[in-house]
């Protein structure tokens, strides 16, 4: 959709009364201050027993919630959950994944691999850091990063066709030379996509029979990551807008998931956008399958979600900072925190009925532009806390990332 036309849909929206009540105005903190500095929280058990904990982040771009993104991880891998899952393509988070696990180099020089310049940043560099001590000082039972998105085709390729070289040489040999022609746009021009997208399956059929009976982490990562190269042609082939990201995000977690529980990782934290692992999907606009709900219907109980928010928002975007104010009444629960915490089974009753009631919620993607931050409506979406999430990390006063040079 044209950006004229969506903010003519906006206008229209506002004015004839859709959302009126949700941004009209700064609502006053309600409920009791009760919430705790994540710092100091230990991780409720009905979190740490999910199989799948879920932890968003309300914008990209924001430093408290990839801060928050580590205090969790760290605590949540002392709890078993050595598998995380990243809002990010399988090929670069496996390039990623090899600094975490002690490979050379720097932290800015792994992070500088992922895929999406919103990652690129001097946080997610603190992230890594953070795991690769974890592991220094575990090494029995590593904490290990996934990707689960398909949006960088060239490292997909590069992965399973590496490892397939050391299996079966003589497959590799006859796929790479069909493959050469994928370039980074491939999945984003129909054509091209159409054109890879009988290689790319015969790629993964045969990483897929040459891991036949295999458990280790380099087998899996080669199987994911041809897996997310052949849904990245179908996604080109069959055009962007009507590919269901969410979907394939959901299926490719859940091979995630139960591979690892066969090599003995029972727990899976998942790092990713509100919008992506809200469980009642609320917390989107986005049409197609919602990756929460999803989640929800498959493992139930056992699927946990730790929401995000901030009431003074600065995010970084390609370089640019953008600030907006989201008046949402739950900050009074959070009063006197930087980076807070609250658990819903454990509120005061008068917080637990400001959580079940419909409140803004900040909510901004990447790209954003910095016309969006002086539209409500395209920063902030209405949530009913309590049915979105188990818990909710609350940030008054938020800063941009820090882009890493080059």
């Amino acid at each position: 959709m044209r950006r004229t036309a969506v903010v003519v849909l906006v206008v229209a929206l506002m004015v004839g009364g859709a959302g009126i009540g949700l941004w009209r105005h700064v609502t006053a903190p309600a409920g009791v201050a009760e919430a705790v500095e994540l710092a100091d929280v230990q991780l409720p058990s009905r979190l740490t027993e999910a199989t799948v904990l879920a932890v968003g982040e309300a914008t990209h771009g924001t430093a408290e919630f990839r801060e928050a993104w580590t205090t969790i991880a760290l605590k949540a891998a002392e709890e078993g959950f050595t598998t995380i899952a990243l809002e990010e393509s399988a090929g670069p988070v496996s390039q990623v994944d090899a600094w975490v696990q002690g490979g050379p180099g720097s932290a800015e020089e792994a992070a500088g691999r992922f895929g999406f310049a919103l990652n690129r940043t001097r946080q997610m560099a603190d992230f890594l850091t953070a795991l690769r001590k974890w592991n220094a000082a575990h090494p029995e039972d590593p904490v290990r990063l996934h990707g689960l998105d398909v949006q960088r085709a060239v490292p997909d390729r590069e992965v399973a066709l590496e490892w397939l070289r050391g299996k079966d040489p003589k497959a590799a040999a006859r796929l790479a030379p069909r493959l050469d022609a994928i370039t980074r746009d491939t999945a984003w021009e129909q054509d091209q996509a159409r054109a890879m997208l009988e290689p790319a399956r015969q790629l993964a059929a045969a990483v897929e029979r040459a891991a036949q009976g295999a458990g280790d982490d380099a087998s899996l990562r080669a199987r994911l990551s041809a897996r997310t190269l052949v849904q990245g042609m179908e996604r080109g082939s069959e055009g962007i807008d009507s590919w269901d990201r969410d979907a394939a995000l959901h299926q490719n977690l859940r091979f995630l998931v139960e591979q690892r529980a066969g090599a003995g990782g029972r727990h899976t934290l998942l790092l990713a956008h509100n919008g992506h692992v809200d469980r009642s999907g609320a917390a989107t606009m986005a049409p197609g399958s919602k990756l929460g709900v999803l989640n929800h219907q498959h493992w139930g109980d056992d699927y946990s979600v730790v929401g995000a928010d901030a009431h003074r928002v600065r995010l970084q975007d390609d370089g640019s900072v953008h600030s907006f104010t989201v008046g949402s009444p739950v900050r009074g629960i959070f009063a006197g925190t930087r980076i807070g915490f609250v658990d819903f089974a454990e509120v005061a009753p008068a917080n637990r009925a400001v959580l079940q009631e419909q409140h803004p919620m900040a909510s901004a993607g990447s790209p954003f532009a910095a016309w969006q931050a002086w539209l409500p409506p395209m920063h902030q979406i209405g949530v009913v806390p309590a049915t979105s999430w188990d818990a909710l990390v609350y940030v008054t006063d938020s800063h941009p990332t820090d882009p890493l040079e080059g």
